[in-house]
């Protein structure tokens, strides 16, 4: 029978159908066509429509897994050990296939810059999976031998193997090396847990493969493989090795309690149920599916507006003066129109555009009318200049922006306790929500920036490091300082912020001033400065603003990450507490320091009888796994209205006017509008 999956479940983590997917395309890698008829012979799946039923992506009971897992193994002569490896070195295959190359390749130029940043990647995933339990896996460099001494802590017991798979296939795929492991002692703290079978160390080298990458395109050669977002992936990745450790067990049942072989005890397989479209918002005539593609939220059709009838009301309001201009022009675009996963079949839609900035018909047609609009979105429409070197050729800045605003809008829908309608976020983004083929319209919008934002609940800036050199950028800051509550501003630098350009943020925020800033259009300059000067006491009053809130806001950002090390709180967030001390803002730090990222992430642990286990936290290694991540961050974002938020209010009163503060289109008039929002 099908289960019942409760609401506040994600699909993401009971669908054992995906394993089954996986496990089928192991079986044809390594073994052909012959050797999966003879796993699901031996699982007692006799019948094409059995198999059907058992690769359907449906709730199965675990038995139907574990017959699989089991039958597999014995057919193809693998010990549960063998197993890991082999699964973990196909998970990185698949991915590959399923449409996940970009996630990892983003993880890293180098094979040891993809290795620091893997606990970055568990902590992204994190979103997806309620209680989750990833491992901790510390990478410590060595430039001069070239080499990783690599750390691994895991609640699990005897999944090492499973790693090194993954990591010798990362290698093979992706940098075109053969990776070898030196097992080492582990750290003092660690030995116990070494003992269980919890924690390894290596040392890890690498050497060039002849032939170089074996490459994703020597794998479309291959049987086709369905789509799979990356946090489905690697929870079905955590589930299969949950059903290896109990195959054994498996095993030694059926021998003595089944005569007739697994055969004799075939498990019932769900009898698939058609999924059934839901409306999801009464503005678009956007649909979703309910299951899998409720979380991806695949649009099927564009929403039905136009410049024509925007035109139509702006006159009307003009003529009649009944309603503030804001009102009539304000527009929301749905998440699911310009955000995606990685692998969602909607992601090239989404990343097309964020190409570019020319914006078209059809990109205002994404928007509709509204009132309220869930998140203004500031961002810069090119890459920073050295995004190549930082980041790879191969890391596409158009997907990134597409994959963190669905991490942005999935963050929003779980503040409100439903991350399965996070396609029904709204942004206002300025390609969607202002008319570019009309030139009036055009004129009057971006002279409404400042209203537009205050009728935004709150504020997201995609930050990279060179967002601060941008001046409409800084601009849309400037009116966020004086419109909204520090909380309220979040900058997501979700796969933006790295080992590797972490310095460059560092950098960016230390040596801040609005006269370095770049504008596409000069003439734009002079007006957006004056803006600018109209509410703040002098420029100089201004920058100091501006690296303050930068400074906490980022340290907000890394307090997520920082939760789960002790190390991650040394690399990414205690680096911003150093630069408040150094700009100057002596009560910020120390604000700044009674983050407490590891103990909430403790108490945000799964206690007795939750999903999950109890937290680990093993004496010097300070590593929490197993966490609730809504209630993780929300602890973090209390700590950051309570503590952190009043600092910057004082620091405001130091750079505003005391006088009241309407926003700036108020005080600064609408005689000149820029010519153009965005600069290249």
């Amino acid at each position: 029978e099908r289960a019942q999956i409760p609401r506040h479940q994600t699909t993401h983590s009971i669908m054992y159908g995906h394993i089954h997917a996986i496990l089928k395309d192991l079986v044809l890698s390594v073994a052909g066509e012959s050797a999966w008829k003879a796993i699901l012979k031996e699982a007692g799946f006799l019948s094409p429509k059995e198999e059907a039923r058992v690769l359907d992506t449906v709730v199965h009971k675990d038995e139907v897994t574990l017959s699989l897992v089991s039958s597999t193994c014995k057919v193809l002569g693998l010990t549960p050990e063998t197993a890991l490896r082999t699964f973990g070195k196909h998970f990185v295959v698949f991915a590959l296939r399923s449409g996940n190359a970009a996630i990892l390749k983003g993880q890293g130029l180098t094979l040891h810059a993809f290795l620091e940043n893997v606990n970055n990647l568990h902590s992204c995933l994190e979103r997806y999976h309620p209680n989750a339990k990833f491992p901790h896996v510390e990478a410590n460099y060595d430039p001069v031998q070239d080499c990783v001494e690599l750390t691994y802590l895991s609640v699990r017991e005897g999944l090492k193997t499973l790693l090194e798979g993954v990591i010798e296939e990362v290698g093979k795929r992706l940098y075109g090396l053969i990776v070898d492991f030196q097992e080492i002692e582990v750290r003092e703290d660690l030995v116990e847990a070494a003992r269980a079978g919890r924690a390894a160390a290596w040392r890890v080298t690498w050497r060039p493969r002849p032939g170089g990458t074996d490459t994703v395109e020597e794998e479309k050669q291959a049987q086709k493989v369905p789509k799979m977002p990356f946090p489905t992936l690697h929870n079905a990745m955590m589930q299969f090795m949950s059903f290896v450790r109990r195959t054994d067990a498996w095993a030694s049942t059926c021998a003595s309690g089944c005569a007739s072989g697994c055969a004799s005890r075939q498990p019932s397989v769900a009898e698939p149920v058609p999924r059934r479209p839901r409306v999801i918002s009464e503005a678009s005539t956007a649909v979703t599916y309910e299951g899998e593609d409720d979380e991806t939220g695949f649009v099927l059709k564009s929403m039905s507006s136009s410049s024509s009838s925007s035109t139509m009301k702006w006159s009307e309001a003009n003529m009649r003066g009944e309603k503030p201009l804001e009102d009539v022009l304000l527009r929301a675009t749905p998440a699911n129109t310009v955000a995606a996963a990685w692998s969602d079949v909607t992601l090239p839609q989404c990343s097309a555009f964020w190409k570019d900035s020319n914006g078209r018909a059809e990109d205002y047609d994404l928007s509709h009318d509204a009132k309220h609009v869930d998140a203004f979105v500031s961002h810069t429409w090119n890459p920073p200049e050295n995004w190549n070197i930082v980041m790879g050729r191969e890391t596409n800045y158009a997907d990134v922006k597409s994959t963190i605003l669905a991490v942005m809008a999935k963050d929003i829908a779980l503040m409100r306790g439903s991350l399965g309608s996070w396609g029904r976020v709204t942004f206002w983004v300025d390609k969607a929500c202002i008319p570019q083929d009309n030139k009036m319209l055009k004129e009057s919008c971006i002279n409404l920036l400042e209203k537009f934002i205050s009728r935004c609940d709150r504020v997201c800036a995609l930050f990279t490091w060179s967002y601060l050199e941008r001046l409409w950028c800084v601009f849309e800051l400037a009116c966020v300082l004086v419109d909204k509550p520090p909380e309220k501003l979040w900058l997501h630098t979700e796969n933006f912020v790295t080992e590797k350009s972490l310095p460059l943020y560092l950098q960016c925020v230390r040596y801040f001033s609005l006269r370095r800033t770049k504008c596409h259009l000069e003439s734009d300059r002079a007006i957006l400065e004056r803006k600018i000067d109209s509410c703040y006491e002098s420029r100089d009053a201004f920058e100091e603003l501006v690296k303050a809130h930068a400074v906490a806001l980022m340290a907000r950002s890394m307090a997520y990450r920082a939760g789960r090390s002790a190390t991650m709180r040394e690399r990414f967030y205690q680096p911003w507490v150093d630069l408040a001390s150094e700009l100057g803002f002596a009560d910020l730090a120390k604000a700044l320091e009674t983050c407490r990222p590891m103990e909430w992430r403790e108490s945000a642990t799964p206690g007795p009888g939750a999903v999950g286990e109890t937290p680990v936290l093993l004496g010097r290694a300070n590593t929490v796994m197993g966490v609730s991540a809504s209630k993780y961050h929300s602890q973090i974002n209390s700590w950051f209205s309570d503590v952190v938020a009043p600092v910057l209010e004082q620091i405001r009163g130091g750079g505003l006017p005391e006088h009241s503060r309407p926003p700036i289109s108020a005080r600064a008039g609408r005689a000149a509008a820029p010519t153009q929002r965005r600069e290249a």
